[in-house]
């Protein structure tokens, strides 16, 4: 049984790990102890220093909008409050008493808003859900929300302050100006890798212990006794031939759970998101400014369907003055043998830093992201896209996450996973809830988080698809550096 008297072992020091850490820490666990093959006391999760994980990023999304999935929408709203407590903490800290690279000015979670934009002059089903039940459950919520085209919602936007205003009208005369959605003032965006830092400083206050680096901190396997009618985890070796020995492990690795976890590749696939970049140069203090985040939010556009569909968004610029844009219309995958179970193959992220790497992403979604982009804002086209990433997700069947015992190892071995692309605004309260999972207490996630495959005949999410999908890397065109400049046009 799961007490705070039990060693725990994790494996993966993202958004994951590092929350499970923290509220097991908090929670009067002793003995817990993190690995990972990044060495994060080095690198600080810059995503340009060796980082591949999702959770190390300059920045993802904080939205509380899940239209009738209220767990995820109460959850959010109960992370953002420590997040503004976190924010408080750096602000009323000296700069030596926190974790580098963070400054007492840094803020974790920016309220730059988030604009929730769609092609057409009628606001989608999507968008008219998420108000209605955010005005039936968070109604203090939904009075920071402003529906485009709304002259009293206009009013409302002008009297929430000018900034707001502004806001409001950024994308009026984007496709003539038939477009639908609205502005969220309540949103906005985490500053992930600074906020990664503060979550391991807080770890290690707690008193979690972290082995770090390659090769001391890579998992090599995981430690499985076998009887003749049971199977246990009693601990990792890693890469420097060390044992050690844990009562349960904790798998949070995201993309790559699936290559430790064999039994889970039929309930999450690695999947990747493209990423492009801008860079702003620094004798354009004009568009640094238009793109700051005290003068342009977080924004997302819905188009279409089928092949043409669009789904990504932007983010405002970075102090370095770095725009960053994603596109996750199609995910796509990229089949490998898996490295230790014989005639399995399993999608597996491939990265700037990966034994192959790779540094271009897929033609398909990149000329579509220059066709929205590009009519969004016109006066960045002359720069071009100068940089991009291959962001590889968790998905699950669901999108709901995976945390759970993996069954068959006698509650020695704990997946926790499956961010399917919207799981790091979670970071200051996930680990709240895995704490419960693990300790077999029941809440409204169990049901939710549990350990579940596809079902045989029904959509899941594209994990029914396998290598024979259509989104398999080996069957895609990849980018060319010339593809990257607004002013070619590459053809499918």
């Amino acid at each position: 049984m799961t007490s705070p008297e039990s060693s725990v072992i994790i494996v993966g020091g993202g958004v994951f790990g590092l929350s499970t850490a923290l509220w097991l820490a908090r929670g009067g666990y002793k003995k817990v102890t993190i690995f990972d093959r990044c060495a994060f006391e080095e690198n600080f999760y810059d995503p340009s220093n060796g980082c591949d994980g999702a959770s190390a990023d300059i920045n993802k999304i904080f939205r509380a909008t899940y239209g009738a999935q209220t767990h995820s929408q109460d959850l959010a709203l109960e992370a953002k409050e420590i997040w503004l407590q976190w924010n408080k903490e750096i602000r009323n800290s000296r700069t030596c008493d926190l974790p580098q690279p963070l400054k007492p000015e840094d803020e974790l979670l920016l309220n730059c808003g988030l604009f929730h934009l769609a092609d057409g002059p009628e606001m989608i089903d999507r968008y008219v859900e998420n108000l209605r039940v955010m005005e039936e459950t968070a109604p203090s919520f939904r009075d920071l929300q402003f529906v485009k085209n709304s002259p009293k919602d206009e009013k409302r936007a002008t009297e929430l302050g000018p900034e707001w205003a502004k806001k409001y009208h950024l994308f009026d005369r984007f496709r003539d100006g038939r477009t639908n959605g609205f502005l969220d003032a309540g949103s906005g965006v985490t500053l992930a890798d600074k906020a990664c830092v503060y979550a391991r400083h807080l770890c290690v206050k707690a008193g979690v212990k972290f082995i770090l680096g390659r090769p001391q901190g890579e998992l090599d396997q995981l430690i499985v006794e076998r009887s003749q009618s049971s199977k246990r985890v009693t601990g990792i070796k890693t890469r420097d031939g060390r044992a050690h020995n844990a009562d349960f492990v904790v798998v949070a690795c995201g993309p790559w759970s699936s290559s430790v976890i064999p039994e889970a590749h039929r309930s999450v696939e690695a999947t990747m998101g493209t990423v492009m970049f801008i860079d702003v140069p620094e004798d354009r203090q004009d568009l640094r400014e238009r793109f700051h985040p005290k003068n342009f939010p977080v924004w997302r556009f819905l188009e279409g369907e089928g092949d043409d569909a669009y789904e990504g968004g932007g983010f405002p610029i970075t102090k370095e003055g770095r725009l960053k844009f994603g596109f996750r219309a199609r995910k796509f995958t990229n089949f490998q043998d898996h490295p230790s179970e014989k005639c399995l193959r399993i999608s597996t992220p491939r990265t700037k830093y990966s034994p192959e790497p790779i540094n271009t992403v897929p033609l398909y979604g990149l000329q579509l992201m220059k066709r929205v982009i590009g009519g969004l804002f016109p006066e960045l086209t002359e720069i071009g896209f100068t940089d991009s990433r291959l962001c590889w997700y968790t998905d699950s069947i669901d999108n709901e996450f995976v945390i759970d015992y993996v069954p068959g190892y006698s509650d020695t071995l704990f997946i926790c996973t499956g961010g399917s692309g919207h799981g790091f605004k979670f970071l200051p309260i996930l680990g709240k809830y895995v704490k419960n999972q693990l300790e077999r207490v029941p809440d409204r996630f169990t049901p939710l988080w549990k350990w579940r495959s596809v079902e045989e005949g029904k959509k899941c999410n594209g994990l029914e698809e396998g290598e024979s999908g259509p989104r398999e890397m080996s069957k895609l065109r990849l980018a060319k550096p010339q593809d990257f400049k607004f002013s070619i046009k590459s053809t499918l």
